[in-house]
């Protein structure tokens, strides 16, 4: 039909609507989007993979947001990166950003032990050859 797209939604796509709900702080509804990518990817839309980005900015929704549970929001996501990244179900690894998202995140609630713990972790995952995580 005339005006329709063949393609669906790419991972930019789907990063940039996880952002704006991020930006805002509302984690419940980034994290929607994500399942939504997860779901369109597990279809057939191959551009839709999720990928560093979106468990980045997913993570960053949970340092801007007001909830009590974020530094465990935003670490639970990185210890999930972290597997898929193992198991090859996501290309790369976190990155310098990724971590002070969560560093933020327990900053945020004044928790200088969780910031420091998370800062040790990106710490040896550099030493251990992440090069993307140099602190």
């Amino acid at each position: 039909k005339s005006g329709e797209l063949d393609e669906g939604p790419n991972a930019v796509t789907y990063c940039s609507v996880m952002a704006a709900y991020a930006k805002q702080g509302d984690v419940a509804g980034a994290q929607k989007v994500l399942d939504r990518m997860q779901m369109d990817y597990d279809a057939g839309n191959k551009a839709a993979k999720p990928n560093i980005r979106s468990y980045s900015v997913l993570i960053d929704g949970w340092a801007k947001s007001n909830s009590k549970d974020a530094s465990r929001g935003a670490e639970k996501l990185l210890d999930t990166m972290i597997d898929k990244c193992k198991s090859g179900d996501l290309d790369g690894s976190p990155d310098a950003v990724t971590y002070n998202s969560v560093m933020s995140a327990y900053a945020k609630q004044g928790d200088v032990v969780g910031a420091q713990k998370v800062l040790d972790r990106m710490q040896m995952d550099y030493d251990t050859g992440n090069k993307a995580a140099k602190p």
